[in-house]
């Protein structure tokens, strides 16, 4: 890596083509570059067209609070209040911070927005996050205060128990979560950290809002001189792993929530120079490279997503409010993101997806619930900055796709694909907790609040 360079847009370009590391361009990249750097795929290419998709198939609120009192009646996650282990056939718990750093954020979510089930909301949300706190490196370990981002130990499984036969298994546990075992990505110490200021918040238990300022000190500590981090570090050691950066918006997420709750200046500075370091690269590059846990990094512009470069509109709304190039800067992340991953009509070659729906990244190509969630918050945002009447009607189609591919019960599917919709195996309630809480959003804008 060279983040002090300072190549032509022709360079760029010549570099992105041979998979070399990230390049720096000395002015921001044309959308017909990006295009060129990263071409859109033929399944996201119809428009949207206003009134031309179903109805909800209930209302907003209603299909939120069943899925949130559809995840709390699972072992994947009763097991852990009950028994006070994670329940082991639960093959997502193999990724420690993603999953239950989501666990207490999307059960705050509920213990606010249903009063009458409060408690039981909260009961989850601690039990998330007293697990968490065990699971902390030591004090005076390398990264310290970070969890891991893979379980230390695999998953239990009964050999008697027959199993099914699931493809990227190893027991319990996805294989990514077994080959990266040790390694932690740098998205997920952040997460954790954010979700502990929000508990604390809530219940004003301070072991957590120490933590999480544990968590943030190690990436004051671990930060590079060009303002990141590597993507992936060894746990035990703090050696950087590959050439990939992190995409800094969890980071900066962290050191809000961390100045908000302590009004300590050194971390509103923190956050200044993540926005910075995003500003002189994705923001310039267009390389907003998908960065999840279960995927193996890939070369610049090869595995674009939309969750970052939308994380990072988020922060420009709440930076610059009113700012009239600052809003044609999000509305370009809008047109990046839906270019490549909104799917306003069900592609030839997938016949079987629901749409309008949203995919997640090049190298997992398929429509995900969280995606659709994510979209909606996008198009939500844009909205309220600007009045904008499609953008609040693309929002509301997608909701409404996440209304029909529910389950009676209240499941919502993560993958809306034949096989993973009538399959709850392949859920992620890390993912249906975010549809349901954006499914809220939702109810809110229609009550006019």
């Amino acid at each position: 890596m060279n983040p002090g360079c300072n190549l032509l847009v022709g360079a760029a370009l010549a570099a992105a083509s041979m998979s070399l590391p990230r390049p720096c361009v000395a002015a921001e990249l044309s959308e017909a570059d990006v295009d060129r750097l990263c071409p859109p795929r033929p399944e996201t290419a119809a428009a949207f067209k206003a009134g031309a998709y179903p109805p909800a198939a209930r209302p907003y609120r209603e299909a939120a609070l069943k899925a949130f009192a559809y995840m709390v009646s699972l072992p994947a996650m009763r097991t852990l209040v009950e028994k006070g282990e994670p329940e082991q056939t639960y093959q997502h718990n193999a990724y420690v911070s993603k999953t239950h750093a989501a666990h207490i954020n999307w059960m705050l979510e509920w213990a606010r927005r249903e009063p009458a089930r409060r408690d039981e909301a909260m009961r989850f949300a601690a039990a998330s996050a007293e697990y968490l706190l065990t699971q902390l490196e030591p004090k005076d370990a390398p990264l310290a205060w970070w969890p891991p981002t893979y379980g230390r130990t695999p998953l239990r499984r009964d050999p008697n128990d027959g199993g099914e036969n699931r493809p990227s298994m190893i027991g319990n546990e996805p294989e990514g979560a077994v080959k990266y075992r040790g390694e932690v990505m740098l998205l997920y110490p952040a997460d954790v950290g954010t979700a502990f200021v929000a508990f604390f918040r809530e219940t004003g238990d301070r072991r957590f809002l120490d933590a999480a300022r544990g968590i943030g000190e190690t990436y004051l500590k671990t930060r590079r001189p060009d303002g990141s981090w590597s993507l992936k570090m060894r746990l035990a050691t703090g050696e950087p792993i590959g050439e990939n950066t992190l995409v800094p918006t969890r980071p900066l997420a962290l050191f809000n929530a961390l100045a908000d709750a302590t009004g300590e200046k050194r971390w509103a500075e923190a956050a200044d120079g993540c926005f910075a370091w995003l500003e002189a690269h994705p923001l310039t590059d267009w390389n907003w490279d998908g960065q999840f846990e279960d995927i193996q990094p890939r070369p610049p512009y090869a595995n674009p997503t939309k969750h970052n470069a939308v994380e990072v509109m988020f922060e420009i709304l709440r930076r610059f409010p009113g700012d009239s190039a600052r809003l044609e800067q999000c509305r370009r992340i809008l047109r990046f993101c839906e270019k490549r991953f909104v799917c306003w009509e069900t592609p030839a070659n997938h016949p079987l997806w629901d749409t309008p729906s949203v995919l997640e990244q090049y190298s997992c190509f398929v429509p995900i619930d969280a995606s659709a969630a994510k979209m909606i918050r996008a198009y939500l945002a844009l909205w309220r900055a600007t009045g904008e009447p499609e953008l609040l009607a693309k929002a509301r189609a997608l909701g409404d796709t996440i209304t029909r591919v529910q389950t009676p019960e209240g499941r919502i599917p993560t993958f809306w694909t034949h096989e993973a919709l009538s399959s709850p195996l392949y859920d992620w309630l890390n993912c249906m907790g975010s549809s349901a809480a954006t499914l809220l959003e939702l109810d809110d804008v229609a009550q006019g609040q």
